[in-house]
């Protein structure tokens, strides 16, 4: 048996997952405390958290583009792996979320980053796609959501920092990619070969993009609930009931740094029904909120729990296996 070693040429951009998840829950939690009467402590210890992880993966990711740029460049130009190239600059922008209550000229600092670098990371991905002569049908998964769908993510901060037009740009964007993206994965789901077992958690993915797509519109239309926020909010709560259907398969897979992609798209639809709540703050909406909170606080303490064991065994940070 040969033992693979852990190496900084290793270290995949899948990890900027973890800084979704992480920053997914801090949102969460700064909306329970403005919101729900939460304490802010714990929004305060986890935007720490937050920062702190943010700034590990990045300076560990930026020495190996220093490094190792050939690894980085494998990465850009990997059918699957691309997709989670634009994490990185959702990471800014989701930063920015955290932060825009506690401290605002901190979080437009974020915003200024993360809004344009994830409008080249859309473009450029979306180029790898049109223009790649080996792709093929089997490459497809919802991480090809990450991408286009991040841009739902600019209007949050942006429509208090630029014209409204910024705004609805970004979401046009994320919108009509979801849509067309979202009919191309379903495609391939039900006619073609399972996905490998590794990417299995990323059908969690499916919920993010109508909860993030409602939150934007929120944001966008300064709070209104109307027929195009509940067609979103609903049919992101359909997909999750659809994942709650296929619970088993979760739970008996085998722990890969994509169990990451659980945590995220919990977090969004847990902000959206918080949202719900504080335009009808009724007791139904209030029991939905705190169920969903609990759901995702226990999902990202399990696999953060994980992701350290997996350090610790040294099974991350190793060559994968195509």
């Amino acid at each position: 048996m040969i033992l693979k070693k852990r190496s900084l040429s290793c270290f995949p951009v899948q990890f900027f997952a973890v800084l979704m998840g992480i920053s997914g829950l801090t949102i969460v939690y700064a909306k329970a405390y403005h919101i729900l009467n939460f304490s802010s402590i714990w929004y305060l210890i986890l935007l720490g958290i937050n920062t702190i992880l943010f700034f590990v993966i990045f300076t560990i990711y930026l020495l190996k583009w220093i490094k190792y740029p050939q690894k980085i460049k494998e990465e850009l130009n990997h059918p699957i792996k691309s997709s989670f190239v634009p994490a990185i600059s959702i990471s800014f922008l989701l930063l920015s979320i955290a932060y825009y209550d506690y401290a605002p000229s901190v979080s437009v600092t974020f915003w200024f980053i993360g809004a344009p670098l994830h409008l080249y990371f859309t473009l450029r991905t979306i180029k790898f796609w049109m223009m790649h002569e080996k792709l093929n049908i089997n490459h497809i998964n919802p991480a090809w959501f990450i991408p286009v769908v991040g841009n739902l993510l600019v209007p949050v901060v942006g429509i208090d920092v630029l014209p409204i037009w910024v705004s609805i740009f970004y979401f046009s964007i994320g919108l009509f990619f979801w849509i067309m993206l979202f009919v191309i994965v379903m495609y391939r789901m039900i006619f073609h070969n399972p996905m490998a077992s590794k990417l299995v958690p990323t059908l969690f993915i499916l919920i993010a993009p109508p909860a993030v797509g409602f939150i934007s519109y929120f944001r966008i239309t300064f709070g209104s609930i109307d027929m195009m926020s509940m067609f979103l909010y609903s049919v992101a709560f359909a997909i999750l009931f659809l994942m709650f259907a296929k619970l088993k398969v979760f739970i008996n897979a085998k722990f890969f740094i994509s169990w990451w992609a659980y945590t995220f798209p919990l977090a969004a639809i847990s902000i959206a029904s918080i949202l719900m709540y504080m335009t009808y703050p009724n007791h139904f909406n209030h029991v939905v909120s705190i169920l969903l909170i609990s759901l995702t606080t226990a999902v990202v303490a399990l696999v953060f729990y994980k992701t350290i064991i997996g350090i610790k065994e040294e099974k991350l940070c190793i060559e994968e296996e195509e």
